[in-house]
């Protein structure tokens, strides 16, 4: 038994399947790259080897149309370095070196192959002797970091990286917060500097025109696109729900929309009546339980009635938690360092202020947060927990006072339904002011004592339909069918069928010429 799960183990993840293939062959443009190399190049392009069909076509297709015009060369950097869970035992540990190496690499490499030239680099492999000296400066910076604050502002070789090593450990050791004496933090650590050296040594050389990532987030991720952005590399990413593509620039170098100039441009618009009335019937349908573009990462509404929510709130305050995991500093700073301090300070202040309060954990959360609301169930037996079942609707028909989130949906939600929220971290609803955005801890718990006194503006509903217009309103013109196609293609992460290959591959060419074209011209 354990056997034949090893043999489907390796079969699924070293070698190409059947299907694979036959993406490798429709995607292939590998044939007319070599024979363009030949004359003189007018584009190189560094794309990551995402472990991902769509991602995989998305690149393929934009690189074939911009091929059609452009003389390009095209290198993959592989950006696998983190394994999941690996730290947690000598099993883990053991599993993650057996399976999880340059190997298992080999069959993406291969697939991108399809239209890349070579390999630029990967984050795994052998540097010699430097491996030592990166292990001596990453001994040296972690000895010197003495509070999660210090993790936060650090940088290396003048690259920003604090916020990506953080909520890399969160994400990979796992854990909701993170010790720094861990001498696993040590180890991402030592991984941010080599990734450095190896962005660096390339983009210095090899001068890539564009580079095409998924996200932004995380060392893998983050570290390349923040080294190409130093040396003037056009940067875009693809992993945000209210755009085509993203180019990313030293001032803003998250893969998020763009959110700083909301309120601002919305007021140049014009016929804003009539975008109002569209951003309404969107809200209207979400909260009737229907998913729309700009949330359909989530599995499930938070809008369709599931439980029976027996409860009385009236006047209560409601904590909405996060996915403890899900790259904290997506969006930037925020006052508390993770969620699971944002989550316990809130606690100790509410209860010691003899405030009524319940805390709502995220439906569609990871089940590593699962067992972190539970640890907390065990830590505070007198915290009164709310089903993720509960609809924000129901919540609201009892009677709550207020809701409380880091940067969520719920904001702008609840404030539409005329209940005031407090945030405290940067969000998409930062250029305006519907909500009570703390700028720092004495302000977001001076707001939660006198909780009674927030109140929603009479101008703030008006506010939010111009959020929600801004937030989507790629949906709302020219871009919409492109963007639902994306949405579509999203759910073949993994392709398992030749009607489904067959099925990506023409609607992901369909939408090429227009993205590639756009991206040139950005």
């Amino acid at each position: 038994m354990i056997i034949s799960k090893i043999i489907k183990f390796v079969k699924n993840n070293y070698f190409l399947s059947d299907i694979e293939k036959q993406l490798y062959i429709s995607f292939s443009i590998k044939s007319d790259i070599n024979n363009s190399s030949k004359k003189s190049v007018t584009k190189k392009i560094l794309v990551q080897t995402v472990e991902d069909h769509f991602y995989f076509g998305l690149f393929g297709a934009i690189i074939s149309s911009m091929n059609k015009e452009n003389n390009i060369y095209v290198e993959q950097y592989v950006p696998r370095n983190l394994t999941l869970g690996s730290s947690k035992n000598i099993y883990t540990a053991i599993k993650s070196f057996i399976f999880y190496n340059k190997f298992f690499d080999q069959k993406w490499i291969k697939l991108y192959s399809a239209y890349a030239n070579n390999v630029a680099y990967r984050h795994t492999q052998f540097t010699g002797l430097r491996e030592l000296l990166f292990l001596f400066k990453a001994y040296n910076i972690w000895k010197n970091i003495i509070t999660k604050e210090d993790l936060l502002k650090l940088k290396i070789d003048s690259i920003y990286a604090g916020d990506l090593i953080y909520d890399s450990y969160l994400r990979f050791k796992p854990a909701p917060t993170v010790d720094i004496k861990d001498i696993y933090l040590l180890n991402i650590i030592f991984q941010s500097i080599k990734n450095i050296y190896l962005a660096d040594q390339y983009i210095k050389n090899k001068k890539p025109d564009i580079l095409m990532n998924s996200y932004s987030t995380y060392i893998q991720h983050g570290i390349p696109v923040r080294v190409a952005l130093s040396y003037g590399v056009k940067v875009y990413t693809f992993g945000n729900y209210q755009t085509l593509f993203k180019k990313l620039s030293l001032t803003d170098f998250y893969h998020t929309a763009s959110f700083s100039k909301y309120k601002t441009d919305f007021s140049l618009l014009e016929n804003q009546e009539l975008k109002l009335e569209q951003a309404r019937t969107l809200l209207e349908l979400r909260l009737k339980g229907k998913i729309d573009q700009s949330v359909s990462y989530m599995k499930e509404s938070a809008y369709v009635i599931k439980d029976k929510l027996d409860n009385n709130l009236q006047g209560s305050i409601i904590l909405f938690l996060h996915d403890f995991f899900d790259s904290p500093h997506v969006y930037g700073s925020m006052i508390f360092n993770d969620f699971l301090e944002w989550v316990e300070e809130t606690i100790k202040f509410v209860t010691n202020s003899n405030i009524d309060f319940y805390i709502k954990p995220h439906p569609n959360q990871l089940p590593e947060s699962n067992d972190v609301v539970n640890d907390l169930k065990n830590k505070y037996p007198n915290v009164k927990f709310i089903s993720s079942k509960i609809t924000n609707k129901q919540l609201v028909d009892a009677g709550i006072s207020l809701g409380v989130s880091v940067y969520g949906t719920v904001a702008h939600e609840l404030t539409y339904l005329n209940i005031p929220v407090i945030l405290c971290g940067n969000n998409p609803h930062s250029s305006y002011n519907f909500c009570y955005e703390a700028k720092n801890k004495s302000e977001y718990f001076n707001f939660l004592r006198d909780f009674k006194d927030l109140k929603v503006s009479d101008e703030a509903k008006t506010q939010v339909e111009s959020f929600v217009y801004m937030h989507n309103k790629n949906y709302f013109n020219e871009q919409s069918n492109i963007l639902n196609n994306i949405i579509q293609l999203r759910k073949f992460d993994r392709i398992n069928s030749y009607s489904e290959a067959e099925e990506f591959y023409n609607k992901m060419t369909s939408i090429a010429d227009l993205m590639q074209s756009k991206m040139l011209s950005n």
